[in-house]
């Protein structure tokens, strides 16, 4: 039995919303000592193509929250590119030990993202990067949440599954923030490789990124 048969609550069709299942099978992953070279072997190109993305927004000294950093690939990627003030948070204590272990984050916090509101006080960060985990969100209510804790003229940085976004219409939901003054839409992409060697991903499922500056 492969990693991805041994931890089915984070892949494909059968994701799970519930925080404690999404926790176990992170924690399972990342003690298999593969979590990052899966990754790289499933050509897995999110962290650098956001932190390129965010580049083009955010100054290199402003304050940045990873959040659902995991083993800290995402907060590699923007180190490289010249940011200091990184913090992250996740959920999988097992992923926290391997994001220590890249030295980019100031600090680091175990936190269940889907208990909001989040331990973090309002307008804190300039800039919050959340790439990848949105998938295990019952609700969008994190992305108001996260709102509340950036800065105003600050921005969110963040990708989804096209086929959830799909499926749950998060389209009409990112408009209403919109139309309701909770951000501005700057960026998004079309639908783009996600995991292209991932046994259960290929071309079937694809990613989008956004950038929305908060109001």
């Amino acid at each position: 039995m492969g990693i991805v048969d041994e931890t089915p609550g984070i892949w494909g069709k059968g994701y799970s919303t519930n925080s404690k299942e999404v926790e176990r099978d992170y924690d399972t992953f990342a003690a298999t000592g593969n979590y990052d070279a899966s990754f790289v072997d499933w050509d897995y190109v999110g962290p650098t193509t956001a932190a390129a993305i965010l580049r083009n927004y955010v100054p290199l000294d402003a304050q940045i929250l990873d959040a659902a950093c995991g083993s800290g690939l995402t907060g590699t990627a923007l180190s490289s590119l010249g940011y200091s003030s990184i913090d992250g948070m996740d959920i999988s204590g097992e992923l926290l030990k391997l994001a220590e272990q890249s030295g980019v984050y100031s600090q680091l916090h175990k936190v269940d993202m889907q208990s909001i509101p989040l331990p973090i006080a309002d307008n804190h960060y300039d800039a919050v990067n959340f790439i990848g985990a949105l998938t295990y969100f019952e609700t969008n209510d994190i992305l108001v949440e996260l709102c509340r804790i950036i800065k105003p003229g600050g921005h969110l940085i963040f990708s989804h599954r096209e086929d959830i976004m799909r499926d749950k219409n998060v389209a009409e939901t990112l408009r209403a923030m919109e139309s309701d003054g909770v951000w501005k839409r700057l960026f998004g992409t079309e639908p783009m490789p996600y995991l292209p060697h991932h046994p259960d991903y290929g071309d079937a499922i694809k990613v989008q990124y956004f950038v929305y500056e908060v109001m």
